[in-house]
Formats: structure tokens, C-alpha cells, sequence
């Protein structure tokens, strides 16, 4: 039997009442952080969502991307182009070389300190991206730890079992998160269009480039979705046409992957695309 991932319950999605919603939170007095999250599965449109609320409640992108951190890995990660960066800052975009790696206490330690300058500067930010345990450790404040066995002494991990939320029973931020789904057919079909899009766009050369360049096939970033399997293409053990495929059908895996994560967060308003 095939495993099948449910629905959503979801609200029909409509640009007018996400921007109601967030006036509302401007005019909610709190003593928590303020934060919108723009959440789901890749290709529904998240980055469009973020960038529309940013330009009108003259705000800032926060990425919860776990791809869209490495320097020109551009095509295949479908990172916002130069004119959307240059038009609303985005932060955590373009923050490491390919051969780091990125973590979830990383994004956590460097999240916080931007939500609270934000804030503090009188502005709501906006986290968006699919990467669910970036944004639930995020919002359920997860503890930071020390490693004593780390190499690095002071760097930090997470606990996942220990939270804020599961303390309480409420979330770090006065958050308003929304999830953009559609039927599950569409979905694929996002994707589908998606991937064929990258490739057309010049992912074949991007990978080509960064090859030239000196990054290792073995490097963290090359191992995304799109990556392994362009390199897999020019290192002659596919067809362009089976690599294509096979990019679209780890992405369509993923997302399901992703929308099961997504169960565990009660808290997610759901707006059907």
C-alpha cells in the first residue's frame, strides 16, 4: 500500500487577509518578539509570499533554507535573483563556502539575534522557507547546549527534547505562521514544472562552473537535490533526460518528506494556493 500523505485542513489562500492578519499582529501588544513565518512545501510559492508581505510592511527576509546559505549555488536552490536581494534584505542567503556545513542550532543562533533587532527597530521580520526543524526549533525554542566533546568549544547544539513549547505550551515569538499547500497533484505538478525550469535556467552550467572552480563533488552543498544528480549527469552515468527525472522525483520525495514534519506543528494556519 502506497504511503499516502493527507491533506491539509486549508482556508483558500488570499493575499488581502494574510495582509490583515499581519496588520493585526502589528497592532497586538505583547511582551514576546513579534514574528510572521511563511512556511511549506517547495514550489508553493513561499519567496513570492515573503517578498509581497516585506516590500508592504517595509520589512526583512529571514530564509529558513538549508540550501539557500552557499555562495552561487543559485539555480537549483531557486534563490531570490539580485534584484529581489537588492530589493528587500534577505538575511542568511549567501553565508557560507561550499564545503560547510550548516546545522539547525547554527540557524537558530543566527536567527535570533535578527529577530531581535528587527523588533526592536519597530519591523515585523518574516522567516520563510521549507526546512521544518530550522523553523520549529526556531519557534519553539529549543535550548542551546555546549558540547564538552565538541572540537570547537564553543560551539552550540540543540536539544530536541527539551523546549519552550513542550514546557509551556506556547511558542518563543508572538508568531503568526502560514502554510501554503495545495492538492497533491498540483504539487507535483509545481515541481515537475519547477525542475524543468532549473535545468532550462542553466543548472547544467552552474554545476559545470562551480566543478571548474574547485568545489569537490563530495562538498556539503553539492549534495542537495539537483546537484548530485547534474553531477551524476556529467560525470556520464545519466541522460540528460533521466537526470531531469530523477532530480524531479527526489524533489517530489522530499516534499513529501516535508509535509509530514510539517504534521507535528499544530500551530500552522493552512492556505490553500
Amino acid at each position: 500500500m502506497r504511503n499516502v500523505v493527507k491533506n491539509f485542513d486549508a482556508e483558500p489562500f488570499s493575499l488581502t487577509k494574510v495582509f490583515d492578519s499581519v496588520k493585526s499582529l502589528h497592532l497586538t501588544k505583547s511582551a514576546k518578539e513579534k514574528l510572521v513565518v511563511i512556511l511549506g512545501a517547495t514550489s508553493t510559492g513561499k519567496s513570492s509570499l515573503a517578498l509581497r508581505l516585506a516590500e508592504e510592511f517595509d520589512t526583512e527576509i529571514i530564509s529558513a533554507d538549508s540550501m539557500a546559505v552557499y555562495k552561487n549555488f543559485n539555480v537549483g536552490t531557486a534563490k531570490p535573483t539580485q534584484a529581489e536581494l537588492e530589493q528587500v534584505p534577505h538575511h542568511l542567503i549567501n553565508i557560507l563556502d561550499a564545503e560547510e556545513k550548516f546545522s539547525v542550532g547554527e540557524f537558530v543562533r543566527r536567527a535570533r539575534p535578527i529577530i531581535t533587532d528587527l523588533n526592536i527597530r519597530g519591523k515585523i521580520p518574516i522567516v520563510a522557507g521549507g526546512t521544518g526543524l530550522y523553523i520549529q526549533a526556531l519557534v519553539e525554542g529549543y535550548f542551546l547546549g555546549t558540547s564538552s566533546k565538541s572540537l570547537v568549544p564553543s560551539s552550540q547544539f540543540l536539544v530536541p527534547t527539551s523546549s519552550h513549547y513542550k514546557q509551556t505550551g506556547e511558542l518563543i515569538y508572538e508568531a503568526m505562521i502560514f502554510g501554503l499547500t495545495s492538492d497533491r497533484p498540483e504539487l507535483y505538478d509545481r515541481i515537475n514544472r519547477r525542475t524543468a525550469e532549473m535545468f532550462s535556467n542553466g543548472l547544467v552550467d552552474e554545476v559545470k562552473n562551480l566543478l571548474a572552480s574547485g568545489i569537490s563533488p563530495t562538498a556539503q552543498a553539492m549534495l542537495g537535490i539537483g546537484y548530485k544528480e547534474t553531477v551524476e549527469y556529467l560525470q556520464g552515468n545519466s541522460t540528460l533526460e533521466e537526470t531531469i527525472s530523477n532530480v524531479a522525483q527526489a524533489t517530489r520525495n522530499f516534499a513529501k518528506r516535508q509535509l509530514t514534519w510539517y504534521r507535528r506543528m499544530k500551530y500552522i494556519t493552512w492556505l490553500k494556493i
